[in-house]
């Protein structure tokens, strides 16, 4: 099954958390300056716990997602920051492990943040077009991450350039 990615902000992603972009959003992030920065931050704290924080280099996407995980302990949140990434989501259905036909792929860029809610199926983000590295948080209290493997295949294409920033930087 082919998913092709779309921008996170072109995608209703209230099913499976908050995104927010960290530059544009006036409701939900505070802005302030100053002759020597800019400042951004949520309104609102972004998980509900304490939290350790983490880095990934994700593969590059194009790929297929074989494998995904969920965490019912944690929120977790998903910091682009330099090259755009892929976060692949599945909706989770009780028992059952994710489902090719559930799967989600959502492009973030510099500036988007993607909180995901407690029990969505996550893959580890993807570069787009090459492998990238990005920050997370979330709690490592509960039981350890369990990787299940994905029923049907699910390959994501991707038909944006990895050098199509926005104007933010």
């Amino acid at each position: 099954m082919i998913i092709h990615a779309v921008e996170i902000g072109e995608f209703d992603f209230s099913e499976y958390g908050i995104h927010y972009h960290m530059i544009y959003d006036k409701e939900r992030v505070m802005h302030s300056s100053a002759a020597s920065y800019e400042d951004h931050m949520t309104c609102l704290p972004v998980l509900d716990t304490p939290a350790h924080l983490g880095y990934t280099v994700g593969q590059p996407a194009p790929c297929t997602v074989r494998s995904m995980e969920k965490h019912e302990h944690t929120m977790e949140a998903v910091f682009c920051t330099k090259d755009p990434i892929v976060l692949c989501v599945a909706a989770s259905r009780a028992d059952m492990p994710p489902q090719a036909e559930d799967v989600r792929a959502l492009i973030l860029r510099p500036g988007d943040v993607a909180v995901l809610k407690r029990g969505i199926w996550h893959d580890a983000c993807h570069g787009l077009g090459r492998p990238a590295a990005y920050y997370y948080l979330a709690s490592r209290g509960g039981k350890p991450a369990v990787w299940v493997e994905v029923e049907g295949e699910a390959v994501v294409e991707t038909r944006a350039r990895a050098d199509a920033y926005s104007d933010i930087f």
